[in-house]
């Protein structure tokens, strides 16, 4: 994508000069960029570049942690936020396609402007340390033995981690206990603590305790293997049709002047695409993946239609 160095934004009367210079451009205060999800997951894929964020828009950027209901609590601060650019939402997009859906939340996706996408993750499920299952058909196998006997942690209420749960499920004609909690970190530390016996979630956030925690990964989503986890199954290769991946990106509040966010997506995107930025996601188990703000958009809209099927075929309302 190119990027110009120059741009005059107007928002609200107020102008928001971009000179050509880094550290020249929202002129009036610090950006606040919202993570619908408990500290220490979604986060990770944007603290390595909130300095780059800060020199390019010529302003602070803060991210806050705002958790509940799978992050719709967050999305709808955002949807309801001055559409000035200085508020902003990063989210998987389930957050926007799923959540309200099943929660009855007062907003579609069609409430948010896309700003730009930066990463794109398959969803991992592994067992917890001691399980009386090694693999995935072991799993099935006492799922189908025992209905809810099994029980899976994700990150929330209608989060991708929980639909991709119910979806590998249904595929597999098993019935599987849900527990969900505010973000993929404390369902973790339910995995660890033995709570439940699997959790759904990025593999950014599990694979890292797998050899310390024991933690037993099982299979990931998504038509093929990542290349940064070329050794763990998907679960279309042992014959169940789920190939849900989640993106994560930036939205704004609707009514933001095109030009804002074209000048927040231009910042975004020329931050990260630097080599040390997709080098460093992939020693995270993640992927990067640049869409500005029209192809986000349209991938939004297929995901959102895509989403709308499953969640009456699975009877999630």
């Amino acid at each position: 994508m190119p990027i110009s160095r120059r741009h005059a934004l107007i928002a609200g009367g107020t102008l928001l000069a971009a000179a050509p210079a880094r550290g020249q451009g929202f002129s009036s205060h610090a950006i606040r960029v919202i993570v619908p999800y408990a500290a220490g997951g979604t986060d990770q894929y944007i603290r390595p570049l909130q300095q780059a964020f800060a020199e390019r828009l010529g302003q602070p950027v803060v991210i806050d942690s705002v958790v509940g209901g799978g992050g719709g609590v967050g999305a709808n601060r955002v949807r309801t936020s001055t559409p000035d650019g200085y508020t902003l939402l990063f989210a998987g997009t389930a957050a926007l396609t799923v959540v309200p859906r099943i929660q009855g939340l007062p907003y579609t996706a069609a409430d948010f402007a896309p700003v730009c996408n930066l990463v794109s993750i398959p969803i991992m499920v592994a067992a917890r340390r001691g399980a009386p299952f090694r693999t995935l058909g072991e799993m099935l196998a006492q799922a189908r033995s025992r209905p809810e006997s099994v029980t899976f942690g994700s990150p929330g209420i209608g989060s991708s981690p929980h639909l991709a749960g119910e979806v590998m499920a249904r595929a597999a004609g098993v019935k599987l206990l849900h527990v969900p909690y505010s973000g993929i970190a404390p369902a973790m530390a339910a995995l660890l603590a033995g709570d439940v016996d699997l959790v759904v979630g990025a593999p950014g956030i599990i694979m890292p305790v797998v050899e310390s925690q024991g933690v037993v990964p099982l299979a990931q989503t998504g038509a093929t293997r990542i290349a940064a986890l070329p050794d763990l199954t998907t679960l279309r290769e042992v014959g169940l049709d789920v190939d849900l991946v989640t993106r994560f990106g930036f939205f704004a509040p609707p009514g933001t002047p095109a030009a804002v966010v074209d000048r927040l997506g231009r910042a975004f995107l020329d931050a990260a695409a630097a080599p040390d930025y997709a080098a460093t996601m992939r020693r995270a188990f993640n992927e990067v993946l640049l869409l500005d703000a029209a192809q986000f958009g349209e991938a939004l809209a297929v995901e959102d239609r895509a989403s709308a099927r499953l969640i009456e075929e699975l009877g999630l309302r």
